[in-house]
């Protein structure tokens, strides 16, 4: 097997110069640099990267951990790949299943030092059992939480959500139903409260009959069936989640409703999908989310400074909410 000693010796300069070759660390002069590249060639010389990543600590890799596909992956993935192929770092993706070994396994890439940091779209085990791991490198995610050691790329979904109420009541709707996440999730609470801030702004109440939480037993076709039993149905629905919202049109169209004539909708994050469908939604900059949790996640690996993006909140208006008399 060729070494590094044959291509110094082919090349005829010693073996730190072909080192600062293959590392592209340090000074070489440009003549040295072609003889080393030549004899490389010739020898069909492959550096060994495992070997060079022990020696420096690094692997250039990150991991990013995910449960399965949901809806926002491909818009964030995406954006995180870019930003991190344009730094010069590969990313490894781990789908668990929110399978809590699978993700503890994960987590030993980052101990073990076979992978430099780890990103989390979202988790399987407790913060408490996560956090034990940032010792061993940084660690972000896109779920909301505040913690010293664990960054989150999140974004306000009280005021996103609020505003959204906010738009659809200047519409002209007044009796308006919700579709939520988990109950256990900071950002379900943060829309609650949204919710009722909005109802003592506007003098409103909503009956306990127009919440809905998405679940594996309740998805936006169930939640639909849901609605169209309630006698008293509400004129427009806000929902979490686009993906959730394209499944509860659909399922009304199978019944035979009319969106927006007989509810209006509006989702959140600004997907692929609600392009597709028309929905109107609230973006929430997902890609410079990406970007924020590598560009964290950057900076730490290299003592860097590279600054965040700001993240605006944009309702995009589409033909899934109309203008309503009341």
């Amino acid at each position: 097997m060729t070494t590094i000693i044959d291509v110094a010796k082919k090349a005829n300069v010693s073996k730190s110069t072909v080192s600062r070759v293959v590392s592209n660390k340090g000074y070489v002069s440009e003549t040295s640099r072609q003889k080393v590249l030549a004899a490389m060639e010739e020898l069909a010389y492959v550096p060994n990267s495992i070997a060079r990543n022990l020696q420096s600590g690094e692997t250039k890799t990150i991991g990013f951990i995910v449960p399965h596909f949901i809806d926002p992956l491909s818009v964030f993935l995406e954006a995180f790949l870019s930003i991190a192929r344009q730094h010069g770092y590969y990313v490894t993706i781990f789908f668990t299943d929110s399978d809590q070994q699978k993700e503890i396994d994960a987590f030993n890439q980052l101990k073990y030092k076979q992978i430099d940091a780890l990103f989390i779209l979202t988790k399987a085990n407790e913060w408490n059992v996560i956090t034990t791991y940032a010792k061993y490198g940084p660690i972000a995610t896109w779920q909301r939480i505040d913690s010293p050691v664990i960054y989150s790329a999140y974004v306000d979904h009280y005021q996103g959500y609020f505003d959204s109420l906010l738009y659809l009541y200047e519409k002209g709707y007044d009796q308006i139903g919700h579709v939520l996440g988990n109950q256990k999730n900071l950002n379900t609470k943060a829309r609650l409260k949204a919710i009722k801030d909005f109802e003592t702004q506007c003098t409103l109440h909503t009956p306990e009959e127009f919440y809905f939480y998405d679940s594996p037993h309740a998805n936006g076709r169930t939640i639909a069936h849901q609605w169209h039993a309630l006698p008293n149905k509400p004129n427009a629905m806000a929902i979490y989640s686009d993906a959730v919202a394209a499944q509860f049109i659909s399922e009304l169209e199978n019944l035979g409703y009319q969106i927006p004539d007989d509810v209006a909708v509006i989702g959140f994050d600004n997907s692929e999908i609600s392009k597709l469908i028309h929905l109107t939604t609230v973006d929430y900059s997902l890609r410079y989310q990406a970007e924020n949790a590598f560009i964290y996640l950057y900076n730490q690996l290299n003592q860097q400074q590279v600054p965040f993006h700001p993240l605006p909140i944009t309702l995009i208006e589409r033909k899934t909410v109309p203008k309503r008399k009341r």
